[in-house]
């Protein structure tokens, strides 16, 4: 192992936290919302510019002609290309040289921290997307949806009221979504304040989530959590949404997963450490995104 020469951080350290954030994803794997809800697409790590390109079929399409017959017409394919800057995560702690000497776990939580607060940049920037990044999220995706949405005025009933009914607005939801995709993953995403009234008792006195999972072909008894249930606060109260998961409609792509990198002495004799990643949300299809409008109670 490389001996430490006072200039930078020792391996050891940088092994330590690399294992540090191994561990993390372990544990908090289902709690990563935009790599949950979108397909996650790994490009080479030399990838600055992700390209895609999309192909319309133009012309009439397929025919039947009967023996000896010339067919007319021909079916052609439009090509657009689309292309997005891979956007660079980071967070980052430092480390005085004094604590050179230390265990390196003792900084395990500085990872943890720095960690998070990448992937809830990820998520946010996924749900809310950023214009001057030229980022579409999936909030301004839903609203685009060329076959609508479900305002207030169409929903059953505020959600957490007496009138409400969310397996009926997530049923004239469903009817907004490309017909292409609906046989693909499906999920309902938003707020955890506006997910807890799916735990509510319908008329049954069971909880809606039970009439609800088979929506999305889940089981009655299954957690919705683990299934077809995703939460982020990121979304404001008041909306939830539906959302496909197929990477024609959206994919999440990443080039580096976040990892430890060290930097030169500072003053102070403080050590940084940067914990960063490579990676972007794309949207293609807004009509794989229906918005919901459920009302708030308070």
């Amino acid at each position: 192992m490389i001996q430490n020469d006072g200039l930078s951080i020792p391996d050891n350290y940088l092994e330590e936290w690399s294992r540090e954030i191994a561990r993390w994803v372990n544990v908090n794997l289902d709690n990563m919302f935009a790599r949950n809800v979108m397909p996650v697409r790994k490009v080479d790590e030399a990838v600055q510019i992700d390209v895609v390109v999309d192909y319309d079929r133009t012309g009439p399409g397929a025919k039947v002609v009967a023996k000896g017959s010339t067919p007319t017409g021909k079916t052609g394919i439009k090509q657009t290309t689309t292309k997005q800057d891979i956007l660079q995560f980071m967070d980052w702690f430092s480390v005085h040289e004094k604590d050179l000497k230390s265990n390196p776990a003792m900084f395990n939580r500085y990872v943890d921290i720095c960690l998070d607060n990448v992937h809830r940049l990820e998520d946010s920037l996924t749900i809310n997307g950023d214009a001057s990044l030229g980022i579409t999220g999936i909030v301004a995706a839903a609203q685009a949806n060329a076959n609508g949405k479900i305002a207030a005025a169409d929903n059953a009933g505020v959600w957490g009221s007496a009138t409400q009914d969310p397996h009926a607005d997530i049923v004239k939801a469903k009817r907004l979504l490309d017909g292409n995709y609906k046989s693909n993953p499906l999920y309902l995403i938003g707020n955890s304040l506006d997910m807890e009234f799916l735990f509510n008792l319908d008329s049954m006195r069971q909880p809606f989530y039970k009439t609800i999972a088979p929506l999305f072909r889940a089981s009655p008894d299954a957690d919705p959590y683990g299934t077809w249930l995703k939460i982020n606060d990121g979304f404001t109260e008041g909306k939830v949404y539906l959302a496909v998961k197929n990477p024609v409609v959206a994919e999440f792509v990443v080039s580096e997963n976040p990892y430890p990198d060290r930097l030169p002495k500072a003053a102070g004799g403080n050590f940084p450490v940067e914990l960063k990643g490579w990676a972007v949300p794309r949207i293609y299809k807004n009509e794989g995104f229906v918005e919901i409008e459920v009302g708030t109670t308070s």
